[in-house]
């Protein structure tokens, strides 16, 4: 059995989040060192460099995550697979790729319209969604 885009995309939404934080504590442990990853992480961590850029990513990533899995999920169990469905879950793949990679490079043109693009992809899995429940 082939597993929908959709489907894949949610597998990607887990990935994306475990890269994010691996990229974070990578950076973490090269930066602040083992003793402080070991610790209560009572002080701080800068919002500085790519330490800061690395920690916005991720809570960015995790808002994005937190609006495209509901509605990616209701689409599979609902076995909903339009070409509005397919190109929504595969701009949002990209898009979410390239948004990460931006804000980590310090690309911000690439980092901001992959947003957008990001949260238009949303938006319209959505109404496709909704238009195929209500038919």
């Amino acid at each position: 059995m082939e597993m929908s885009l959709e489907a894949q995309s949610l597998i990607f939404a887990g990935i994306l989040i475990w890269v994010s934080v691996l990229v974070q504590h990578v950076n973490n442990m090269k930066t602040r060192g083992a003793q402080f990853l070991m610790s209560d992480r009572s002080s701080p961590l800068s919002e500085d460099g790519l330490t800061g850029r690395a920690t916005r990513a991720l809570r960015n990533n995790i808002k994005s995550v937190a609006m495209y899995v509901p509605i990616a999920a209701v689409a599979v169990a609902m076995q909903v697979s339009t070409p509005v469905t397919y190109w929504s879950a595969l701009t949002w793949i990209v898009v979410r790729t390239t948004f990460s990679l931006g804000y980590w490079l310090k690309i911000n043109m690439l980092r901001s319209l992959s947003w957008l693009v990001g949260m238009i992809a949303i938006a319209a899995f959505a109404v496709s969604l909704l238009q195929q429940a209500a038919a």
